[in-house]
């Protein structure tokens, strides 16, 4: 007997992201890297270039989830637009603070970020979980005083 699978709603990709965000502040790196499809891309904050998802979060374990890494996170509203049926496109701004990233070579270093944008493209996988399919952060760049 098929499982009956529903549509996909703006309430499920909106849970989608919160789950993301409580899984990155627990610091689990098995279910970070489990939110991405394969073959997803993610364009981080500081990056010219985009990166395979699974490997961008490795990167974010590394530098982040270190027992003594704090960290505080406040999202704004979730905005969705839905892609038909099985994906959804989650946009949205945070505020990030982090105290005790790690840099690579003994180097650790506070983080405060007041305005973070983030889009998420989520779609359900063939089990049904939705998986991250394409993410991409950046800080808006200040306007020039005229």
């Amino acid at each position: 007997m098929a499982a009956v699978v529903t549509k996909l709603t703006a309430d499920d990709i909106r849970k989608g992201v919160e789950l993301f965000w409580s899984t990155f502040m627990a610091k689990s790196e098995e279910e970070l890297n489990s939110f991405y499809a394969l073959g997803s891309t993610v364009f981080q904050i500081a990056m010219s270039r985009s990166e395979p998802g699974r490997l961008g979060a490795m990167r974010r374990s590394r530098e982040y989830f270190k027992p003594d890494t704090r960290m505080e996170l406040k999202l704004s509203a979730i905005d969705v637009v839905l892609c038909g049926d099985e994906a959804g496109v989650a946009s949205y701004t945070f505020r990030f603070q982090a105290t005790g990233r790690d840099l690579g070579g003994g180097k650790r270093a506070e983080e405060k970020l007041e305005t973070v944008r983030a889009t998420h493209v989520l779609h359900r996988d063939e089990s049904g979980k939705l998986r991250i399919a394409h993410e991409h952060f950046s800080v808006p760049v200040a306007s020039e005083a005229r």
